[in-house]
């Protein structure tokens, strides 16, 4: 097969992935309401200490939209991840698609994974904890709900550009993408990964975006250097 086809039907993945995302948000834009109020209702406080605050329509769209695109690249994750180890499979030795296969099922079924570890229960248990330990006697403590989800956003989508960058990096040096025993593209994808999670964290975690996008690309590095180099 010509290496155009090739590249050809790594595209095909690459649309089928993103339509698929974007159907799924679609689909969840429907019931994103709901959802949020399940979850606000199941997070463990008195719905009456809750109060949601909207400085403006658009900041409470993009907080929403923020969700679903989250919520639908786990959803897409699995199958993505199925379909790019069937069409690289065929071209690898037994020994690359062991790696292969350990990489992008691991980081497939891992992110669905942690999406709901993290909102249904790392959040709602941090909450109930900080909420006993820091109430003061006399005073009813009220909580922001666009700030504990804009909590869950920015965990979130550290995790979802952590795996991404991984899975990138990790990828290059089984396909052979090295020069001097590192990976030829490195360096660009450890600059767009760091920039992307500095300039899309909420504003929730001013002060500590560039400490989160340096310690989130370094583990991602780190862990990609664990998989071995087959030119």
């Amino acid at each position: 097969m010509p290496v155009s086809e090739h590249f050809s039907e790594l595209y095909k993945i690459i649309r089928i992935s993103v339509l698929a995302i974007i159907f799924t948000s679609f689909f969840l834009s429907f019931h994103i309401d709901k959802l949020i109020q399940y979850w606000l209702e199941n997070i463990g406080l008195d719905i009456e200490l809750l109060e949601l605050s909207i400085y403006s329509p658009y900041d409470w769209i993009n907080t929403k939209w923020a969700i679903l695109l989250i919520f639908s690249i786990s959803i897409v994750s699995p199958i993505s991840c199925i379909k790019l180890r069937n069409f690289a499979s065929s071209g690898l030795y037994p020994r690359e698609q062991k790696w292969l296969s350990i990489i992008l099922f691991s980081s497939g079924l891992l992110l669905p994974l942690l999406m709901f570890i993290i909102w249904f229960l790392v959040i709602p248990f941090s909450i109930n904890y900080f909420s006993q330990m820091g109430t003061i006697d006399g005073i009813v403590a009220k909580y922001d709900v666009v700030s504990i989800i804009h909590l869950g956003i920015g965990i979130s989508w550290v995790f979802v550009i952590g795996i991404s960058t991984f899975v990138v990096l990790s990828l290059s040096r089984i396909f052979g993408i090295v020069e001097d025993n590192e990976s030829r593209i490195r360096i660009r994808v450890i600059l767009i990964s760091s920039s992307i999670i500095f300039l899309t964290l909420p504003k929730t975690y001013d002060g500590v975006r560039v400490f989160i996008a340096l310690s989130t690309i370094f583990i991602a590095d780190f862990l990609s250097r664990l998989t071995p180099i087959y030119e």
